[in-house]
């Protein structure tokens, strides 16, 4: 037999068998599975994000640690001796 023939043969068996049906809910089946599908990728998505989000801060936390802290006076005021506290301002005497 040629593989024409064999080809046939499979062509015509398969046409012989009558359509499946499907089963009842296979569709809700097959979105159910395409929401599981995204969730996961959004899921896997919102960690990789939450996970670069800590590497970066982390990051910028060790580097900025080991800057040292220097008091330095104030560059200027806004009144030269003028005394800016709340009882001075309402005319209060302590």
């Amino acid at each position: 037999m040629h593989e024409d023939d064999h080809v046939n043969l499979a062509l015509e068996k398969l046409a012989a068998t009558p359509d499946p049906a499907l089963p009842d809910g296979f569709m809700d089946g097959v979105w159910m599975r395409a929401g599981q599908l995204e969730e996961r990728t959004s899921r896997r998505t919102r960690s990789l994000l939450f996970a670069g989000m800590a590497v970066i801060g982390l990051g910028a936390g060790f580097g900025t640690a080991q800057t040292p802290a220097q008091a330095e006076p104030a560059g200027f005021q806004l009144v030269e001796g003028a005394d800016m506290s709340p009882a001075s301002l309402l005319h209060v005497e302590p």
